[in-house]
């Protein structure tokens, strides 16, 4: 069984993905898109035939290539690299395109410089995490949606992940066994908890989930996979993993149910999801069941690709070799009964999460159940940690090499950019067997755009990224022509500092503002997120002020304007770091004055950090609760999806003592989540403290958690109308605030150095 070696040959026809490229062009270029040929290019490479090629006559711009995607990515490259224009998402800086470029002159010298030429170095492109749906996409329109999808071709993806939809097609197929819509209630999530639910972590939290989000995300679903085959892509579905209502055990008696894990100590009422056992003939009905009736739903494709996870951050019942062989044998005969050509995409991140028990005999076992060719195995993590080089290119079986980088869906500046610029390289020059793509998998997006730039570019490249010249270059296109001397040196400190992560630890970012507040590292930092400082702090203040000294030529550049707030942030929640500390040392050694001074300077920076992130559109919160309510057919509805969202961003989860474990997890500096959340929260600890020393009290963290847990639980379902535009000059606050929180900060250690998770030194 092999793999298809490019796309062009499994999707719609060639003229169809002409229109839908055209109609990419008179979205983005409305202005220019006449000025654009597009070809068929079938074969400009004896190896791999999805390549592009681009030119100009002076007057058109010839895009050819070899499906919709490479014809998208040519134009991409042209843009990047003939037009020194920029692409981002929306509400990361948005487009840059530099209109003197479309002039006849300016096409008549790019004409000189002959064709650019571009070639698939692997095969396949993957886009997203199965969490993304549920921390970034839950609540889209198709208008969104669309913006999404012209971004991906533009980037080359051509296997994105298409989980939307997937609750209309279970509900189809429970029915066949007898299990109705209110048997679903207990077992369906709330849309932001989904993804979840959908690989076994929980059931029902965040419920119950209305008819008509069920219905509208299959409505919407249609549009989303009709558009990217249009373009050229294979979607990735869902397929069954196991995981079973409750009624399944009512209906079916004898077959063999157990419960998974209890992830996260969810309690009774929403852990420990019902797993039918692999090896039992009912889960071969419905497995195949569900993927016949996706692709009656759905549309199928020449060459089918599935997404299924059975054991992600859970322990298996044996790490028996044959049982594991036998488990995930089960799983992809279930999707091939219903679709001969099924290719099973899996996560490698639980061999990373459990790494004691996923041994080189477990590993091998799992991969070996699937016939060669039909499991393709997500490297997730490899930027950071590359699975493919311990575990013998995971005995054979394909795999994609992936960039996770975001958890959460936080917001820090962050990135391993000379990983990124090297890593996807070792495979390919070494030949290594098994290669065949690269991948983004960010739990959540709308973020350091500059990372997702580098690493989409591995669809086109082979040999390793000069990284200083590139980052130069990508300040060019993102600034444009006036780009002055100072944003380049910014952007070179940005490079060797917040995007030169090399210790190893994965970002799970908290900093000071967004943490529950507490008197020790342990409380604050709750089950490991913490503060993370891999960096020397004053590269990227020097960084802000050159940013601030740009603002001449380019504070009328969206993508400025988003960095130079981005920068300001990142320098403002670090310093809170010390302010915290100053607080808590105050208060062990009972000096009320300084509690009280440096409590109110925390505040301030929070007040502060506010004003600064109202300025630009990628900070509110205002505008994303909004898209939830708005989702919503009635006010109920409307009320249950904001809640969804708040709880989200700020406790999560739940437990038998209210708290949770991965409370703040998808913590965001937003304005409005900072005024309405994170400031009151804080000001409730220093009350506390305050109380504590003039009535001579001790210090009560249990009794402090749970003032905590009551004042966050009320938020969440409060409806108050919060900006939906920026306010305020986004130049003139971020000089004022660097003034007050720039060099003249105490920073790091008395030599200039810092050390990483300064926090623990308290």
């Amino acid at each position: 069984m092999d793999l298809p070696r490019t796309i062009s040959v499994l999707q719609s026809d060639l003229s169809q993905q002409i229109d839908a490229v055209n109609g990419l062009l008179d979205r983005i270029l409305p202005e220019y898109s006449h000025l654009f040929e597009l070809r068929a290019l079938p074969d400009c490479d004896s190896i791999q035939s999805a390549c592009f090629e681009v030119h100009t006559d002076g007057k058109r711009i010839v895009v050819k290539g070899a499906s919709g995607i490479e014809m998208a990515s040519g134009i991409h490259w042209f843009l990047k690299y003939a037009c020194n224009s920029s692409t981002s998402w929306h509400l990361t800086g948005g487009n840059n395109i530099d209109s003197s470029c479309f002039k006849p002159e300016s096409l008549e010298r790019i004409s000189l410089a002959g064709p650019l030429r571009g070639a698939r170095s692997v095969p396949w492109s993957y886009y997203q995490n199965v969490v993304t749906p549920s921390y970034s996409m839950a609540f889209w329109d198709w208008e969104r949606w669309e913006q999404e999808i012209d971004w991906m071709a533009l980037q080359g993806i051509n296997l994105p992940l298409a989980f939307t939809g997937q609750e209309y097609v279970w509900q189809k197929v429970w029915a066949q066994f007898n299990i109705s819509a209110e048997d679903l209630e207990p077992f369906f999530a709330g849309p932001a908890f989904l993804a979840w639910q959908r690989m076994g972590n929980l059931r029902g939290y965040g419920g119950p989930l209305p008819q008509s989000y069920i219905d509208d995300q299959a409505e919407l679903q249609r549009k989303i996979v009709r558009r990217m085959r249009e373009l050229g892509m294979s979607p990735v579905f869902p397929a069954f993993a196991g995981f079973v209502p409750g009624a399944l055990a009512r209906e079916r008696p004898a077959a063999r149910i157990s419960r998974s894990d209890n992830w996260c100590s969810f309690p009774a009422r929403y852990c420990c999801v019902h797993l039918l056992d692999p090896l039992e003939p009912l889960f071969q009905e419905i497995g195949s069941a569900f993927v016949k009736v996706l692709r009656e739903e759905y549309g199928s494709d020449e060459v089918g690709f599935y997404s299924a996870d059975t054991f992600n951050e859970m322990t298996p019942p044996s790490s028996d070799p044959a049982y594991l062989t036998s488990v995930t044998s089960a799983i992809y005969n279930a999707m091939a009964a219903a679709d001969p050509s099924a290719r099973w995409l899996m996560q490698a991140w639980l061999f990373y999460d459990n790494q004691k028990f996923w041994q080189p005999p477990q590993i091998q076992a799992l991969v070996s159940g699937v016939p060669r060719d039909a499991l393709i195995m997500l490297d997730l993590y490899a930027e950071v940690f590359p699975l493919w080089k311990s575990t013998k290119s995971f005995f054979g079986a394909p795999f994609i090499y992936c960039m996770l980088h975001n958890f959460g869906g936080n917001i820090e500046m962050y990135g391993a950019l000379e990983a990124v610029a090297r890593g996807p390289a070792e495979g390919q020059i070494d030949g290594v067997a098994g290669l065949i793509g690269i991948g983004m998998c960010p739990e959540g997006i709308e973020q350091n755009p500059v990372v997702y730039e580098l690493m989409s570019e591995w669809a086109f490249r082979r040999q390793p990224v000069e990284v200083e010249g590139w980052i130069e270059a990508y300040a060019r296109r993102r600034y444009g022509n006036s780009t002055p001397p100072t944003a380049l040196v910014a952007w070179d400190l940005l490079l060797r500092s917040v995007y030169n992560a090399t210790d190893g630890h994965t970002d799970h970012s908290r900093d000071i503002p967004t943490s529950r507040p507490g008197l020790s590292p342990a409380e604050v930092g709750l089950w490991g997120l913490k503060p993370h400082l891999w960096y020397n702090e004053q590269q990227v203040v020097d960084a802000w002020g050159l940013l601030l000294r740009s603002a001449g030529e380019l504070q009328q550049v969206e993508g400025y304007r988003y960095d130079l707030v981005d920068v300001g942030r990142q320098v403002i929640s670090k310093r809170a770091t010390d302010i915290w500390k100053a607080v808590a040392e105050a208060y062990v050694d009972g000096r009320s004055i300084v509690v009280r001074r440096e409590g109110a300077r925390l505040l301030q920076l929070l007040d502060d950090l506010e004003e600064l992130l109202a300025t630009n559109r990628g900070f509110l919160l205002g505008p994303k609760l909004e898209e939830a309510s708005s989702a919503g057919h009635t006010e109920a509805e409307a009320r249950l999806y904001e809640w969804n969202l708040r709880k989200q961003l700020t406790v999560w989860g739940t437990s038998d003592t209210g708290g949770s474990e991965i409370e703040d997890y998808a913590n965001r500096e937003w304005a409005g989540l900072i005024s309405s959340y994170y400031k009151p929260r804080w000001a409730l600890w220093l009350l506390r403290l305050e109380t504590d020393l003039a009535q001579g009290r001790r210090y009560d963290p249990e009794a402090w958690r749970m003032e905590c847990l009551n004042f966050t639980l009320g938020w969440a379902y409060l409806r108050d109308q919060l900006p939906l535009h920026p306010q305020g000059d986004t130049g003139g606050v971020s000089q004022r605030l660097y003034e007050v929180y720039g060099p003249d900060w105490r920073l790091g250690q008395p030599d200039g150095t810092v050390e990483p998770m300064e926090i623990d030194q308290l």
